[in-house]
């Protein structure tokens, strides 16, 4: 069965939740060596907040077009990328000089094109952020491939860059596509590779399916990790990572990190594939809390939260994150709330103290359109921050359907310790 609109953009919302949780995981490891390689023994999670980089940041570009066009619309996608360059997000130089061309006025073609001596860049950018092309259009890998040689094209001309962000997308489709049928390293790699245009990407991805039993520096020091920034460099070893551990998002980013090198990039990349495998309930819920909220950037959304307890929770993930359980005949009204110390109280103070619940209570945060919450008045039932929408029960699966994106925890509650 082919997938919908409204499917694709949760797919791409997927991709783009392990990137994201993937880019700011690995860039809270740029330590000396030697405290790198302690912390990853000890399995030690990095102090909270997670800021995300340019990786995620350009990510969240393309999945906002993809919502808005189906496709990659590469002046419109060019436009975003310069209007949300953030100088506090680590981009390279010479992104940085690009995209300041672009806002100014300048056509990307003849930026992109002019780089390095008219050869374009060979840099790792236009791979770390395509996966939730790989999702959006995985069922089509003919599609899968020219939209991301289309998203790469504004950045990145040089082949191997090309070659890198097709290798990191299909890989993405494929990962979708298999989620139900875990292949081997090597399948994997093998599905990866026909796609890959001839290149040194493509040889060192032919490398990576052949290393057996290899130790990560070893695998890093034949295939790189993405010390020279480059897509050659960069992208083989990242898929090598996703690949061993499709099915376990934490140990694929844990392999990823231990290679070092340009870890929140490689980190952004294996997290972007294997979320597509694992689903977003596959990430572990203290990553996805630590991890800085994405923005939306979409003007008519709405964040609401929803205070919860482990059996509604468990039917959220059921969904793929993507709707709340319909109601139960003594529950007339649904009731979403419009801000977080509120969700927080009900959770902490009523879902956690409650034996129901076994004592757990939880926040879940998410978008709604906002024409559809229009119809809809703001309640206020107590102070002013305790404000929220009284949906009625029989319109929940039109509410279900005008969310954005996925459902996501951001709190957690239990009697024991809070």
């Amino acid at each position: 069965m082919s997938k919908t609109n409204d499917t694709r953009l949760l797919c791409a919302q997927c991709s783009l939740e392990g990137l994201s949780v993937g880019d700011a995981f690995g860039e809270r490891f740029f330590l000396h060596p030697n405290v790198v390689e302690s912390l990853v023994a000890a399995r030690a999670i990095p102090t909270s907040p997670w800021y995300y980089t340019d990786d995620t940041q350009m990510a969240l570009s393309i999945v906002a077009i993809l919502r808005e066009y189906g496709e990659i619309n590469q002046d419109k996608l060019a436009e975003s990328f310069a209007k949300q360059y953030d100088s506090q997000r680590g981009y390279g130089p010479a992104m940085q000089g690009l995209l300041m061309q672009i806002r100014e006025g300048e056509p990307w073609q003849q930026v992109a094109s002019s780089l390095f001596g008219r050869q374009g860049s060979y840099g790792n950018g236009a791979a770390m952020r395509v996966a939730p092309i790989g999702a959006f259009f995985a069922e089509d890998l003919d599609l899968v491939i020219s939209q991301a040689r289309a998203s790469a094209e504004i950045t990145h001309t040089h082949p191997e860059a090309i070659a890198g962000a097709i290798a990191v997308a299909v890989a993405a489709a494929w990962a979708w596509r298999l989620k139900n049928s875990l292949p081997s390293k090597e399948e994997f790699l093998n599905l990866v590779l026909p796609y890959v245009p001839e290149s040194e990407v493509s040889s060192k991805i032919r490398l990576a399916r052949d290393l057996a039993d290899t130790p990560v520096p070893s695998a890093a020091a034949v295939l790189g990790n993405g010390t020279h920034v480059s897509a050659q460099d960069t992208v083989p070893f990242a898929l090598w990572c996703a690949a061993q551990h499709l099915d376990r998002y934490e140990e694929a980013l844990w392999l990823t990190v231990s290679g070092l090198g340009d870890r929140d990039t490689t980190c952004a990349i294996a997290g972007g594939i294997v979320a597509l495998s694992t689903g977003v309930e596959g990430i572990p819920t203290t990553w996805l809390q630590a991890r800085e909220p994405l923005p939306s950037w979409d003007a008519e959304t709405i964040t609401l939260y929803r205070p919860t307890g482990p059996k509604e929770l468990a039917l959220i993930r059921k969904s793929g994150n993507r709707e709340f359980p319909p109601r139960l005949p003594e529950q007339p009204i649904f009731y979403p709330v419009l801000n977080e110390e509120y969700a927080v109280q009900i959770a902490r103070n009523w879902n956690a103290a409650s034996v129901d619940t076994g004592y757990i209570g939880y926040v879940t945060r998410f978008q709604v359109r906002a024409d559809f919450l229009s119809r809809y008045s703001v309640k206020t039932v107590g102070g002013s921050i305790h404000q929220e929408y009284w949906i009625p029960a029989e319109d929940l699966p039109e509410f279900n359907r005008n969310i954005v994106g996925l459902i996501e925890v951001v709190a957690e509650f239990h009697l024991s310790t809070d």
